[in-house]
């Protein structure tokens, strides 16, 4: 518990700040508006690309940045301007493409802040253990039978690269594969991994927008609940953990508030930005 009002709130989306149909309820909107006409900064923090978000962001006004791309991209929402992005190599890209050819392996790559998957069918990504994702890949994400051809012929830089497997068994062989990179490697939804470039994790983007406001970082929270966000609660001011959040995230919370289905993010924010219990 904490009598300190923060002054920005970065909230992860999935599992947090969406209940469990992936949608920002009324009450959730209500107190972001608020917030932010009380002159508060309320930025999402999601591994999500700039596609993803674009519903979201023209749903809820009072969301004033995007730390996305897992922190590898930091957008000014009402700008409409990307204040930094991060890249992966493009020999590094080559070289993920060429282990994963031979791998029963869904590819997703984030570039030209759009994402694109490599598949024919949405329904398909059942088999990667994505089920229930169908309708937020529909919404922002653009299909193709070959990734590595459309990422060449798009002449831009990938900033995140994603992999989701059929089992454990296929991740391990990969994993095995891949070895020690000097890359962001973190665990996703389903099974699989999340690559980002050096630098770019959700903690690094909370600092640069930080750094870009001239906001002390003791002055901000952050609000999650999956493995992926424990580094920006460490960073963070002040950290709150969903209801539904994994024990690993509950142990260096400092509260914890109530699940994604409850707007526990949202009764966070009233509570420890505008003070209200």
């Amino acid at each position: 518990m904490t009598d300190r009002l923060y002054d920005l709130a970065a909230l992860d989306m999935d599992g947090t700040l969406l209940n469990s149909a992936h949608e920002i309820t009324p009450f959730t909107r209500d107190a972001l508006n608020r917030a932010d006409a009380a002159g508060k900064v309320i930025a999402l923090c999601t591994g999500r690309c700039l596609s993803e978000l674009r519903d979201h962001l023209a749903r809820v006004p009072g969301i004033r940045y995007a730390i996305n791309e897992s922190g590898g991209c930091l957008y000014d929402v009402r700008a409409d301007r990307v204040l930094r992005q991060a890249a992966i190599d493009d020999d590094v890209v080559e070289w993920f493409f060429d282990i994963a050819a031979p791998r029963d392996v869904l590819l997703q790559g984030f570039f030209g802040n759009q994402s694109h998957m490599q598949i024919g069918d949405v329904r398909s990504i059942a088999r990667y253990h994505m089920a229930g994702f169908e309708p937020v890949f529909e919404a922002g994400t653009l299909f193709t039978p070959d990734l590595r051809a459309l990422w060449h012929h798009s002449g831009k830089p990938m900033t995140k690269f994603l992999l989701y497997f059929t089992d454990e068994a296929e991740k391990a062989r990969f994993t095995e594969d891949m070895g020690e990179v000097d890359l962001c490697v973190t665990g996703c939804l389903g099974i699989g991994y999340e690559i980002s470039p050096k630098g770019a994790g959700k903690d690094d983007g909370l600092r640069a927008l930080c750094d870009h406001l001239g906001l002390s970082i003791e002055r901000t929270m952050a609000v999650g609940d999956g493995n992926n966000d424990i580094e920006l609660m460490r960073a963070a001011g002040f950290s709150v953990a969903m209801g539904n959040a994994v024990a690993p995230v509950r142990q260096v919370a400092d509260a914890v508030t109530e699940d994604c289905d409850h707007d526990g993010a949202a009764k966070a924010v009233l509570r420890y930005m505008l003070g209200e219990m």
